[in-house]
């Protein structure tokens, strides 16, 4: 125990600081694993206070000891004598290592000394509640003490790779200053030794099973996952848990036998996917092995499976299996020789998923159709489908389907899905696809749209934890709502499945059909060029038709097999002549009709669009410009965006929509801004007293003379209407009446008015949010000087009867001399403990009132002044 002690202040941690108690009868609870700078901060406090510090940790002995020891007391002086001696001097006191078998209770109960507890570990006392609720316990746990990212740059200097040491240890103090220290990754073992000093052995077991884990899902965390979290050790992202990038690093390079004990400890609780990915990064190559060849379902993104191709290799049939699906799913055809190999497999199952897997991939467009071939696996897996389970069968089938689809008899397609449902259990998960698949077909049959929607939503909602042609399901969202011209919703679906894992083409066509979207040539030739490495032309062919229609240039689909690539040469001709056959698909039947309108105005083709699909005239805006539309049909618009309408100028059509526009919004505290449904609007001149007028409510009469009040009242009418008129103009550039109506301004949102709703309710929290000043800036009237002033005393009215200090500060920042505010500030920061705190607002308000006023405090100031320095 010493007396005093001095810190190696390596960065004063001032965001801290602020927040612990500086007085006698507070206590800080600093609880955090190994290497959460618990030691470092409480060195700073004592340095920061300067008053006598006694500090201890457990390990060396009983506290009560340690203290006596600390005072010049024999160590055997009971807990009486230590408090009185405590009480003889303003003393913090720094209990480190606590176990929660010390025994502290005298201490806790009366707290003669501002004390710091320091632990790895929650501590039991019955006493810590009890100061917490009494507001006089401070608690700082791992998520607290850990540096921002501010603060790690200040640690570096604003040098090295401070942003890369944050993020991999996640502001973890010691790995972090070590890294700023030496310019090197921190020692593996030292931080290791820590942690598992700190953590029960659970949770240092769970600890290890995180280092060889992607992310752990909720649903199974345990309590010791719980509380790795709580302790700061793991990250919650929208997939579950995540171990630190350094921890989990240094856990596989040093521990790495514990890892795999705890790897194979988990086999019972983790899903199969997860316990692959274990496998595979703790190198348990052989589990991973037998894992993959059990006949389970195990959803594991295609390219994954291609990462471990040449240890499924050396697999047995089912491993094989789901190598060669994945090859076929990232576009490799050495996939078909590798599923031909198992068709005669003696498991009647294995033989018959390959025959489901050959049928479905030979007839992909993005494989090159070969439908005889296709056909021949379907019949021969029919004669299979009795032999297998109903699921089994069900997943052939639903696959199957594909072949009579691709042949242009989707009667049949539909009954072999039909059969599909029949087969799988009511509760299989295999389900989905099926009822996807119908859903397309009655879009393709009965023109459902908003059936496929539906469908393919839910579909994803279940897919959400599994890599089940996922990305397919996305890009084919994109692509409808691309249809209904929903484009930043096109583009969301769209940027999912670009990086969404298992299906790499169909993840190519949704990266093809952004960088068209956004105007990215650059990027859509790179991916053009890469689809020609895949050797696909009918993603080729699509990314020549999105060129061709970004660039305008003809010649790069002019002699392009295809409907797209014709299609948009039709376009970019003007020729109608030149349009492809009429499709048999119906989404390409929409763009067939689109095209034909918008180079012949022929309103069948309208007509067309409007009963293709059960969507209406949702169809419209994603196929026909607005202002194609015929001038007689305004009705037609109402699917269009708002803005677009309102930009348009077709009155019709906008008053058709009039109740849809939103109110305008207005910004008049701290800045003048006012936000209408097409942008930003700005007022000049005269106009903006105008409109500030109006919007304090005033009726026009009033507003004339209150600008021009030397005029006559008519001719102050006249100025106004003038004025109005340009305000009408700025505010409402589609020409309707919307904003100003003849008894003043309708439909605003302005934060004034929230403002004074607030204060009419008392919401002090609202009014905190809102207020800023000054209010109407730049404008110069009596009317709103008045205004200003009345705002400013009710609010300043509101936030002392408050009287807590975010509000106090509030009122001192916005009058740094009010005296009332100030007062009750500084009471507060000592009711808990800030005494340091409450001398620094004394003294910036006693500085400032003689520099800006040559005035000295009020005499009950002085005198808190006083008793604070002294």
């Amino acid at each position: 125990m010493a007396l005093a002690w001095q810190s190696p202040v390596y960065l004063e941690r001032t965001r801290l600081l602020d927040q612990l108690p500086e007085a006698v009868g507070f206590a800080v609870l600093l609880q955090a694993p190994a290497g959460f700078g618990k030691s470092v901060l409480a060195g700073q406090l004592s340095a920061r206070l300067g008053m006598r510090t006694l500090w201890g940790s457990a390990l060396l002995g009983e506290p009560r000891a340690l203290l006596a020891k600390g005072l010049g007391l024999p160590e055997e002086a009971p807990w009486g004598v230590i408090l009185e001696a405590l009480k003889a001097e303003p003393t913090l006191v720094v209990l480190e290592d606590l176990t929660g078998e010390e025994a502290l209770s005298p201490l806790l109960r009366t707290l003669p000394c501002l004390l710091v507890l320091a632990s790895r570990k929650a501590l039991p006392y019955p006493e810590l509640p009890k100061l917490l609720a009494e507001g006089r316990l401070l608690r700082l746990g791992p998520e607290d003490l850990a540096f921002t990212l501010e603060e790690a740059k200040a640690l570096f200097g604003g040098r090295g790779p401070w942003e890369e040491a944050h993020r991999a240890t996640g502001g973890w103090p010691l790995p972090l200053f070590l890294s700023a220290l030496t310019g090197k990754p921190p020692e593996a073992q030292a931080l290791l030794q820590g942690l598992r000093e700190s953590l029960s052995e659970g949770e240092f077991r769970e600890g290890l099973l995180m280092a060889a884990l992607p992310f752990l899902p909720q649903a199974h965390a345990t309590p010791e996952t719980e509380s790795l979290f709580q302790k700061g050790l793991l990250r919650l992202t929208p997939e579950g848990f995540r171990l630190h990038g350094l921890m989990k690093e240094m856990a596989l390079r040093s521990l790495l036998p514990e890892v795999r004990e705890a790897v194979r400890g988990a086999e019972g609780r983790l899903p199969p996917e997860l316990l692959a990915e274990a496998y595979s990064a703790s190198g348990l190559t052989e589990d991973l092995l037998a894992l993959l060849e059990k006949p389970i379902q195990i959803s594991i993104p295609a390219e994954r499976l291609l990462a471990w191709e040449g240890l499924l290799r050396k697999g047995g049939p089912r491993a094989r299996l789901r190598l060669g699906e994945a090859l076929l799913q990232c576009g490799r055809k050495e996939g078909f020789p590798l599923l031909e190999a198992l068709v005669e497999a003696e498991d009647p199952r294995v033989a018959l998923t390959a025959l489901g897997h050959l049928a479905y991939y030979l007839a992909e467009p993005l494989l090159g159709k070969d439908l005889p071939r296709a056909r021949a696996y379907l019949e021969r897996g029919l004669a299979l489908l009795e032999r297998v389970p109903g699921e089994l069968a069900g997943r052939f089938l639903n696959d199957a389907a594909r072949v009579p689809y691709e042949e242009g008899r989707p009667e049949e397609a539909l009954g072999l899905l039909e059969e599909a449902l029949r087969r799988l259990p009511p509760e299989s998960p295999y389900r989905i696809a099926p009822l996807s698949n119908l859903a397309f077909l009655r879009f393709e049959l009965q023109g459902d749209l908003l059936g496929r929607f539906a469908a393919l939503e839910e579909a994803l909602e279940k897919l959400q934890y599994t890599h089940a042609n996922r990305p397919g399901h996305l890009r084919d969202l994109g692509r409808l709502y691309l249809l209904l011209g929903e484009r930043e919703r096109a583009k969301g679906y769209l940027r999912q499945a670009a990086e969404a894992p298992g299906n790499p083409l169909a993840a190519l066509e949704a990266q093809m059909l952004l960088a068209h979207l956004e105007g990215d040539g650059e990027t859509l030739a790179r991916l053009v060029a890469q689809a020609e490495l895949w050797e696909n032309p009918y993603l080729v062919a699509r990314g020549r038709a999105f060129q061709a229609e970004l660039t305008g240039d003809a010649s790069l689909v002019e002699g392009q097999e295809g409907f797209l690539p014709r299609l948009t040469l039709a376009l970019l001709k003007g020729e109608a002549r030149l349009l492809p056959p009429y499709p048999e698909e119906r989404e390409e039947r929409l763009y067939w009709h689109a095209a034909r309108y918008r180079l012949l105005g022929e309103e069948k083709d309208l007509e067309a669009l409007l009963t293709l699909t059960n969507a209406g005239k949702r169809i419209l805006p994603g196929l026909i410009p607005l202002h194609l539309l015929p001038r007689s049909r305004p009705e037609l618009s109402v699917a269009y965006p708002l803005a677009e309408v309102l930009r348009s100028g077709w009155k019709e059509a906008i008053l058709l929509r009039h109740a849809e526009i939103p109110p305008v919004r207005v910004e008049v505290l701290g800045r003048f801004r006012i936000e209408g449904p097409l942008g930003p609007v700005e007022l000049k001149g005269k106009a903006k007293e105008v409109f500030a007028l109006l919007l304090l409510g005033l009726p026009r009469e009033e507003v004339a003379f209150a600008l021009w009040p030397d005029l006559s009242e008519e001719a102050a009418l006249n100025n106004l209407y003038v004025w109005l008129a340009r305000l009408r103009k700025a505010l409402e550039p589609w020409g309707v009446p919307t904003y100003l109506q003849e008894e003043g301004l309708a439909r605003v949102e302005a934060d004034l008015l929230a403002l004074e709703r607030a204060l009419e309710t008392e919401g002090a929290e609202a009014a905190l949010r809102l207020y800023q000043k000054p209010l109407f800036p730049g404008l110069d009237h009596p009317l709103l000087d008045r205004k200003r002033e009345e705002v400013f005393h009710r609010v300043r009215a509101l936030f002392l009867q408050r009287g807590e200090p975010p509000y106090l500060e509030r009122l001192l920042e916005l009058d740094p001399l009010d005296e009332e505010a100030l007062i009750p500030l500084v009471e507060a920061c000592l009711r808990r403990g800030q005494k340091a705190r409450a001398l620094r607002f004394l003294e910036g308000y006693r500085k400032r009132l003689w520099e800006e006023l040559g005035e000295r405090p009020s005499p009950r100031l002085q005198a808190l002044l006083s008793r604070l320095s002294g």
